[in-house]
């Protein structure tokens, strides 16, 4: 019975084990299964890494064209140890083979590969076919993993199945093991009563055992006393026998130790016999090299002196030549000397005549060293434009005639000129400091309290906006949509490792490579590319680059300025021509931090406290990268909001904005409110003021200084594109001789900036070089395209202020100091334009020249005054397609209808160029066609 439980138990213990067993490696292969799972998930995510990362980590090196293990390098090593120690240094540099010369010419072409002298076109032939099988082999990759990964997740389920099984079938077997335990429980509680039965009778067989067992034992102690005897005796006799074989060997070892020192003994003398004729070797080279050496010395000394004799005649030859040019200059200067000697003798015969120089010329907008005071009308006059354009105002001329008079007549205008230089207008001997005003210091305050309101007011919005953004961001169909993400992760771990101080080099290199792979995917200009690198929080990880920015005057900058001139071009990449984006930095009032960033750099060349010095001292650093950069980046967006309006109901999705249950305001109507707050904070924080005292700074050429040009145009783009999104948001019709209110208040800060300084700008640039019009005094000088399109720019963003508000317009490029050298600006443009074809450039002139005039007495006689051809005569005399293609008709007509508009003196100059019948019959067609199609215009 007892054998069969115990077969029985044990094949029950074989089955659990084998259960145990089972279940355990369904487990593993549970297990294994779902990390191959997890592993072709992730190659499928990444199958376009490169094959170069593959090939790493293979474990085996490459020693001329076979691998071998590193176990084997090893023992190569090993083996190669002994003949290292027995050789020497000469006997290796014997053993090497000779080359004969020409060896390594003759081995390089032999073994250079064959793609090298493959032609362009098969090498690109032939990389184009790789990249086709790489394409083909990795489309056949992607598909034997998918499969592979479905095998896999079926045998997974079988798996788990199995598994299932295999529990239950263990559970039941714990159950079929319990009832078997209380079967054998019973069974030995009866064999241990069976057992107490006869435990009596093997007391006594046991007692018995025990008497014989001890008798055994004596005997068998005794019989081991005698081996023991025995033992030691052999014992004493194998010590003796292992000394004698000892000794035996020592004796062997000394006479082997004997002759491996005579070995080294004749082997050292043979390498000192080696070393002897070595030294012998090289000491006949030496002298050798040394005998060489003196006679290429004394050859190049002789070189040296024929050289020298050879120079000293060039040189005698170059100064000769040089003495005559000298004398040839000394004559031309000689000659140029008389001739402004003859001009000077000129004008002062012209001021002893009683007439002084007239407006006809190009005077000098450059500040007097040394102000002018008019007595009369107490009046500074800072410049000579501003001298001669305040005599030629009438209420000067007015004045001087009301107070002076000759014999009851009226004085002429050259009389009036004269008395006012000799009598009127003064030098300041001492300037007298200007008080500071109480006024502007309760401004400032002021403005620092809408300032800050104005950002509560913008930043109280944000997370409802976010949360809305949330809600309604659609899913992107960008391709690179996925590495856009992790290139925006990559970024924003690097920014979160780095601590405070300067980046290493390597650090800054991963950063600049992150930036460049996510700029040319951003060139694409691709919307959903844009908007994925957006989604991804790309925006916010420059904007932390941009937050380390430090003050260019501290030279240990934490980020290189390359890396964030990088950052701020993928800013305008992301956001150029892309409402989403650029809606989402104006609601989310990114754009604030843009726009501190900006007057951060602005403040290092205008500060507050030194507005007086400024021009001076100019910071040339202010024209960099990151400056234009944020400008140009600023007038993108103000550009692409302006694209919204008027807004219907298909962009209301774009802008993403609930209708304001508390002001009940619709969504477009807190849209336009958000970019009110925008403009007016712009100009709160002084904007508006730091422009203008860095186009008031430019006091030369732009040619020569493509940065200073570059930052201009990029200026006078973003105050070209703030009054077009001003006038999107604020004018409610196209009619600008309707007086829009501005709670804005740009138009305000234009007018009291004098057009932020533009116009001065533009005369510095355009006459540093001319004393007259460039007509009269050079007729071979011209401009960069540079310059150009800085003007092109400059006179876009007044027209835009004309649009905006052109009373303000007029009242200030009309003003004394402005108006002259606004006429002599596109009186010169006018003439490069006719001798240069440039359309763009003519086409704002001639806007610009309309909107300065239309209903405007004053400013009609300045464009009709001047040397001549004036203004109006130069208008009148442009290419005749102006006068028949009806496209440019419809361009320059207007301009010469607002310049002669109730002016009988300009209407009269007008008759003498063209038929006044051609713009009869404009306005009749025009007129008629605004009849018979209300709104058409």
């Amino acid at each position: 019975m007892a054998e069969v439980l115990a077969k029985k138990e044990e094949l029950a213990d074989r089955l659990e084990k084998a259960n145990e067993e089972a279940i355990a490696s369904a487990i593993a292969e549970e297990e294994q299964l779902t990390r191959e799972i997890e592993a072709e998930e992730n190659d499928i995510e990444i199958d376009n890494e490169s094959e170069f990362s593959a090939s790493i980590g293979s474990g085996s090196m490459s020693f001329s064209g076979m691998s071998m293990d590193w176990n084997e390098v090893l023992a190569d090593y090993e083996a190669r140890e002994s003949w290292r120690q027995n050789t020497s240094w000469g006997d290796i540099v014997e053993e090497e083979p000779s080359r004969p010369p020409g060896h390594g010419i003759h081995m390089h072409e032999k073994l250079s590969s064959p793609s090298r002298k493959r032609t362009i076109a098969e090498s690109k032939k032939k990389h184009e076919e790789k990249q086709r099988k790489a394409q083909q082999l990795r489309e056949k990759l992607r598909e034997e993993k998918a499969l592979k990964l479905q095998k896999l997740l079926e045998r997974e389920k079988d798996v788990r199945k199995w598994k299932e099984e295999l529990l239950e079938q263990r559970r039941k077997m714990m159950d079929e093991k319990l009832l078997h335990a209380e079967f054998k429980r019973e069974v030995q509680l009866q064999a241990i009563v069976k057992k107490a039965q006869e435990e009596e009778a093997k007391v006594n067989e046991i007692a018995f055992i025990n008497t014989l067992e001890a008798q055994n034992k004596r005997h068998d102690v005794l019989a081991k006393l005698k081996e023991y005897e025995q033992r030691l005796n052999e014992l004493q006799e194998e010590r003796q026998r292992r000394q004698e074989e000892k000794q035996a060997r020592d004796e062997a070892v000394q006479e082997r130790k004997r002759m491996l020192e005579a070995e080294r003994q004749a082997r050292v003398e043979e390498l000192l016999m080696k070393r002897k004729e070595q030294e012998a070797r090289i000491e006949m080279q030496r002298q050798e090299k040394e005998r060489a050496r003196e006679d290429a010395a004394r050859e190049r000394a002789r070189d040296r002196e024929e050289r020298l004799a050879a120079l000293t005649a060039a040189q005698q030859e170059a100064m000769e030549e040089l003495q005559k040019k000298i004398q040839l200059k000394h004559d031309e200067g000689v000659r140029r000397h008389l001739e402004q000697i003859e001009q000077r003798k000129e004008k002062a015969a012209e001021l002893s005549s009683g007439r002084h120089a007239s407006t006809d010329y190009a005077p000098k907008l450059t500040p007097y060293e040394r102000k002018k005071h008019c007595t009369l009308c107490g009046v500074m006059i800072s410049s000579e434009v501003y001298l001669f354009s305040h005599i030629k105002g009438k209420k000067h001329q007015l004045t001087v005639r009301e107070n002076s008079s000759i014999q009851g007549r009226e004085l002429s205008d050259e009389e009036v000129e004269h008395l006012s230089l000799k009598k009127y207008i003064v030098d300041l001997l001492v300037e007298t400091p200007v008080p500071v005003e109480p006024v502007k210091d309760e401004e400032k305050q002021k403005n620092k309290k809408k300032v800050k309101k104005l950002k509560t007011r913008i930043n109280s919005k944000v997370k409802e906006y976010e949360g809305v953004l949330e809600a309604k961001t659609p899913v992107s169909d960008s391709p690179y949509k996925a590495k856009l993400q992790r290139l925006t992760k990559d970024l924003q771990k690097q920014l979160q490792t780095q601590d405070n101080g300067a980046w290493a080099t390597n650090k800054v290199s991963a950063l600049d490579r992150a930036l460049g792979e996510i700029s040319r995917i951003l060139e694409k200009q691709n919307a959903s590319d844009q908007i994925s690198f957006r989604a991804a929080g790309g925006l916010s990880v420059v904007e932390q680059i941009l937050q380390m920015v430090t003050p260019i005057s501290n030279s240990s900058t934490r980020v290189p300025f390359k890396s964030v001139c990088n950052a701020v071009n993928i800013y305008i990449l992301t956001c150029s021509t892309c409402p989403e984006n650029c809606t989402y930095v104006l609601m989310s009032s990114k754009i604030t931090f843009l726009l501190e960033l900006l007057i951060q750099q602005l403040l290092l060349v205008v500060p507050d406290d030194e507005k007086s010095t400024f021009v001076r001292s100019l910071n040339k650093q202010v024209f960099d990268g990151l400056t234009t950069g944020l400008l140009q980046l600023l007038s993108k967006i103000f550009a692409c909001l302006t694209t919204l309006y008027p807004l219907e109901s298909g962009q209301t999705d774009i802008i993403k904005i609930k209708a304001d249950a508390k002001t009940k305001l619709s969504a477009a109507d807190a849209f336009s409110g958000r970019i009110q707050d925008i403009i007016s904070y712009t100009i709160n924080i002084g904007l508006i003021d730091k422009l203008s005292g860095c186009f008031i700074s430019v006091q030369g050429p732009l040619d020569e200084s493509p940065k200073v040009a570059a930052f201009l145009q990029a200026a006078t783009t973003l105050l070209h594109e703030l009054c077009r999104l001003c006038i999107s948001v604020t004018s409610s019709s196209g009619d600008i001789f309707e007086s829009n209110q501005d709670p804005t208040g740009l138009s305000t800060a234009l007018r009291s900036s004098d057009l932020v300084g533009v116009l001065h700008m533009l005369y510095c640039a355009l006459f540093h070089n001319f004393s007259t019009e460039p007509t009269v005094s050079s007729s071979k000088e011209t401009y960069e395209q540079n310059t150009i399109q800085v003007a092109i720019q400059s006179l876009r963003f007044l027209n835009s202020f004309a649009t905006l508000h052109l009373q303000s317009f007029q009242s200030v490029v009309g003003a004394e100091g402005l108006s002259l050298a606004f006429r002599h600006v596109i009186s010169t443009l006018i003439w490069f334009c006719t001798q240069y074809t440039c359309e763009d450039l003519l086409h704002e002139i001639i806007v610009c020249v309309g909107y300065f005039t239309v209903n405007h007495a004053d400013n009609q006689v300045i464009v009709q005054s001047g040397r001549h051809p004036t203004v109006l005569q130069k208008l009148c005399q442009l290419p005749f397609q102006y006068f028949s293609d009806s496209r440019l008709v419809r361009l320059l007509f207007p301009t010469l209808i607002s310049a002669c508009y109730n002016n009988p003196q300009n209407k009269l100059i007008l008759e003498q160029e063209l038929s006044c019948q051609l713009l009869a019959t404009f306005i009749q067609v025009w007129r008629w066609k605004s009849e018979q199609r209300p709104g058409w215009l």
